[in-house]
């Protein structure tokens, strides 16, 4: 009977398939995890892609830019450049404003400056004079791969860019 005892003890079948199914779930939700960064990662990039071919198209155009053609412009870079999900884009501007702050804010405080274009009328700062500026704002929700994510990180991604129109 004792012969039996030991050799039970001894046997090392299964203690790989034990060992793998303990560790198994672990580096499962690590790996699902580092994927959902990678990708949230990816999708900024993206989005930051979209951002840029918008100011860059505001540029070009100049002050008399549509705010309607650059929010279809982010859309698209954004979705040329790969990421599927749909784009959120708020465009201000164009619009005269003066720079002012630490750190530098637009601002609209001075009652010489005028809507238009032109931008008549003089900055609260001597040395600044008014410009036409735009802002870019753009997000979009990732939707994580592992369904925990969303409660370790915020799965809400923005860009914003302002750029000034000559």
């Amino acid at each position: 009977m004792n012969g039996h005892r030991s050799s039970w003890a001894g046997d090392q079948r299964g203690v790989a398939a034990l060992e793998f199914a303990l560790v198994a779930p672990v580096l499962l939700l690590l790996l699902g995890g580092v994927t959902d960064f990678g990708l949230i990662m990816s999708g900024k990039s993206q989005l930051a892609n979209g951002v840029a071919q918008g100011v860059q198209y505001a540029l070009l155009q100049g002050p008399g830019v549509s705010a309607a053609n650059v929010k279809a412009m982010v859309q698209t870079g954004s979705s040329r450049s790969g990421l599927k999900a749909s784009v959120t884009a708020t465009i201000t501007g164009p619009a005269c404003y003066c720079v002012a702050g630490q750190p530098a804010a637009l601002v609209t405080s001075s009652p010489a400056l005028s809507a238009s274009y032109a931008c008549t009328g003089t900055c609260p700062s001597p040395a600044m004079a008014p410009g036409v500026f735009v802002t870019i704002a753009a997000s979009y929700v990732y939707q994580p791969l592992m369904p925990f994510y969303s409660k370790l990180a915020n799965t809400t991604v923005h860009e914003t860019a302002t750029a000034r129109l000559q």
